[in-house]
């Protein structure tokens, strides 16, 4: 494995906007809508990109590609909008210049969002090696370190310096099975494994590996593979737990013994909720809205080792529910990816949704499910987000790949 000791270069550039609307000073209102009057048209399909915005490698698609003239396949559940096979060589120019963008624009909100010295650079590499899941990223700001999981191995995670790509092995004691989720609260790293006889949630120590084990039941009952965790405000943990772990053959994991679920963990009582097990049919990545009054559940469906798993006609959807203590109601779809599955989920300070999706990271508006921008991998499969620090106006976000992993510096915070 390349431990990442050698810098890729950028290939874009972003400033950033200043947090006014954090500190109660902006007077804008959270997902301003811009003129509907837009630059000019470069060609049928794309739009002029701001003066501003001219140095980056990004386009901006006119009228969301809402109508493709002629005839074309779109291929299977991985194939991406940029990979589908048209007639017509004019809808073939655009696609292949989509591909080669760093940036995807679908709304001029979009710019606004990246800011014009925005960067998409790759910190680390497996290319060359057998295709894993890289997941469970953890930003420690003891160590400056983000730690992320290969979801195949037993033992250990890495831990990757973000600023000087220094990359390390952690062992984890005693030996974790299949890290697939993570998340950095108060001192210590909380993960979720996929594997062994009793999987669960575990909290780490990020600089000597120790862990602890949280909950790893529901009343008797195993856990089937705990996916991904948050936390709310007061410290108590959401996470959901569907059957990766079974279905992937993980060693010694038992068939279900639980429905797909959320649960609700409150921390000081111990108490282990269900808050659903039937709406999301494979919950995967979760996160809650700024004012914790929404909690966003990605339904990893297409994946889900059924008879149509994979298969363009399966769900992969990002639902959004209203959130009263540990009780989910009004549940809405909020999203829909065209390919692949939504996985990992982050909400910025203005409360966009970022989604780790195959090619990349989706940023939306969860008010209206309009998909304002892509940042793009092509080639790849984004698992998961992790907010970084913050570089002066600019925010560092980092994402897991199938082939890299990726740093992002971007004005939304």
């Amino acid at each position: 494995m390349d431990l990442g000791n050698s810098l890729f270069s950028s290939f874009s550039t972003g400033n950033a906007l200043s947090y006014l609307s954090f500190l109660g000073l902006n007077q804008q209102p959270a997902f301003q809508e811009h003129a509907a009057d837009g630059p000019e048209s470069e060609h049928a399909f794309l739009n002029k990109i701001p003066p501003a915005f001219a140095h980056l490698s990004i386009s901006y698609v006119k009228d969301n590609f809402a109508v493709i003239p002629g005839e074309w396949e779109a291929g299977g559940i991985k194939t991406a909008l940029y990979d589908i096979q048209p007639d017509q060589s004019s809808v073939q120019e655009v696609l292949t210049q989509l591909k080669l963008q760093d940036f995807i624009a679908w709304d001029r909100s979009f710019f606004d969002i990246i800011g014009p010295q925005a960067t998409l650079e790759k910190i680390q590499s497996f290319e060359g090696e057998p295709p894993h899941v890289h997941e469970a990223p953890a930003y420690a700001p003891e160590t400056n370190e983000l730690f992320y999981a290969d979801t195949s191995v037993t033992g250990w995670l890495w831990a990757i310096d973000v600023d000087t790509y220094k990359t390390r092995k952690v062992e984890t004691i005693p030996p974790l099975h299949n890290v697939n989720g993570a998340r950095y609260h108060k001192g210590q790293i909380f993960v979720t494994t996929n594997g062994g006889p009793a999987r669960g949630i575990y909290s780490l120590s990020p600089l000597d590996g120790i862990a602890t084990p949280i909950v790893n039941n529901f009343r008797g009952r195993h856990l089937n593979s705990p996916n991904d965790l948050i936390f709310d405000s007061n410290s108590n943990i959401w996470f959901t737990d569907p059957p990766y772990g079974w279905y992937q053959g993980f060693p010694d994991v038992q068939a279900p013994e639980l429905p797909n679920g959320i649960y609700f963990f409150n921390t000081k009582t111990k108490a282990l909720v269900a808050a659903s097990n039937s709406f999301v049919s494979t919950p995967n990545g979760l996160a809650l809205s700024p004012d914790e009054s929404t909690l966003y559940v990605a339904d990893s469906n297409s994946t889900a080792g059924r008879p149509i798993a994979f298969h363009p006609a399966s769900l992969r959807n990002i639902w959004a529910f209203d959130v009263k203590g540990s009780v989910l109601s009004n549940a809405r779809i909020v999203y829909f990816t065209e390919s692949g599955w939504p996985d990992g989920l982050q909400v910025t300070k203005r409360g966009y949704l970022l989604v780790a999706v195959l090619g990349g990271v989706d940023i939306i508006n969860p008010e209206s499910g309009i998909l304002l921008g892509k940042v793009n991998t092509p080639g790849d499969i984004i698992f998961n987000i992790e907010r970084g620090p913050q570089r002066g106006n600019q925010a560092m976000w980092l994402l897991t790949g199938e082939s890299y992993i990726y740093k992002l510096m971007i004005s939304e915070r």
